[in-house]
């Protein structure tokens, strides 16, 4: 019986990896020509193909001795994976919300994490004679020593921090964007949530190991906690194929395209004049809704004219105009003396958070740093 329920775990793993792979192949070739924002997300599938290949490989109890048959070289060489996934989601995050987004040797910043781990791994296992890696599989030495288990827990924790601070974003994304949010942005909500659950589970099974290395533990429950991980991490992939399989379904899949009517230019104008001459963009507690009636726009009309006109959702559109609106008033000398707080709300901004982190992605600069620039000129 124990046996049927290990290889149960191995072969839940290897569908994991095989699953990873093939989202990862369909997620590129279907929307590569959407550029690098998909590569990073069919990157990050390809991550967690290597991530469970690698415990497979620890762990499974076929498979260990397979692999060590052929070289214990390829112990560890996909455990750079776990410091990879976090910077992968986040970048991925970045791009989603930013149509501007590019790819910038500042971000080789987040690889310095999994050079540093592979240079742990040659020093710990790979510059070692053949015997003494072999014995160190062997006998579990290695995944129970001091410094692997610790070194783990910095890498789950760094992990933890990514996928907290990209579940933030989102969050922060949705609580300005309200009812205008897209769905790609709101089915995010819950992988993060369904991911941070299993970042969890992993870095706990690691502090637990952390805490046995001093006192004594009990096996049983780093078992539970393990394979419960294994579980979760099938679970939450499957449950991406399956938001995949219903976006598929509600676009119509492979079937031709309906006719698009073109945008009604009128109406573009009436929103263009509402904007500029009446600053109804002004108003902290504007809604799509309250825009609707005001300009005596049909809902769906004034939709269609914001998302394929400009491309962007509602709140996107707003904000565009109330942080030009912010920087008028910063360059200003007649408010000069006027708080900058005081400027962002009469802009129409009600989150001071969001206000900060969109001046700064339009102007590279904060408030306070680009009302000093302007105002020295």
């Amino acid at each position: 019986m124990d046996k049927t329920l290990f290889n149960l775990h191995d072969l839940v793993l290897l569908l994991t990896v095989f699953e990873c792979f093939a989202l990862a192949w369909v997620v590129y070739n279907t929307r590569k020509d959407q550029g690098i924002v998909y590569l990073l997300l069919a990157s990050f599938f390809v991550a967690h193909a290597f991530i469970s290949l690698h415990e497979l490989i620890l762990w499974g109890a076929s498979f260990r001795h397979w692999v060590l048959d052929i070289s214990p070289n390829i112990f560890f060489a996909f455990n750079v994976s776990y410091q990879l996934d976090g910077p992968l989601i986040y970048l991925f995050v970045l791009s989603q919300l930013n149509k501007s987004f590019q790819l910038k040797k500042s971000y080789l910043v987040h690889i310095v994490p999994a050079v540093l781990m592979l240079g742990y791994f040659w020093w710990a296992f790979w510059g070692l004679p053949l015997d003494a890696k072999t014995e160190l599989i062997v006998s579990h030495d290695i995944a129970y020593s001091n410094h692997y288990v610790i070194t783990d827990l910095l890498g789950k924790l760094l992990r933890l921090t990514y996928i907290g601070y990209s579940a933030y974003i989102v969050k922060q994304y949705l609580t300005q964007a309200a009812e205008a949010a897209s769905t790609r942005i709101k089915w995010q909500q819950y992988f993060f949530s369904a991911f941070f659950i299993i970042v969890c589970a992993e870095t706990l099974l690691t502090s637990i190991k952390v805490y046995g290395l001093k006192y004594s533990i009990n096996l049983d429950l780093l078992q539970i906690i393990g394979l419960s991980d294994y579980y979760l991490k099938f679970a939450l992939v499957n449950y991406v194929i399956y938001i995949m399989v219903i976006e598929a379904v509600n676009s119509g899949g492979i079937k031709k395209p309906k006719k698009v009517d073109p945008v009604d230019m009128q109406l573009v104008a009436i929103l263009e004049e509402a904007m500029k001459e009446q600053k109804l963009y002004l108003n902290p507690n504007l809604s799509f809704e309250r825009l609707a009636e005001q300009i005596n726009v049909p809902s769906k009309d004034l939709s269609n004219v914001i998302n394929r006109h400009f491309n962007v959702n509602f709140y996107e559109y707003i904000n565009a105009y109330r942080i030009n609106e912010a920087r008028g008033q910063l360059v200003s000398s007649e408010n000069k003396g006027k708080n900058i707080t005081d400027i962002f709300y009469d802009a129409g901004f009600n989150s001071k958070s969001v206000y900060n982190t969109l001046f700064k992605k339009n102007f590279n600069m904060t408030p306070s740093q680009f009302r000093k620039e302007n105002l020295s000129k």
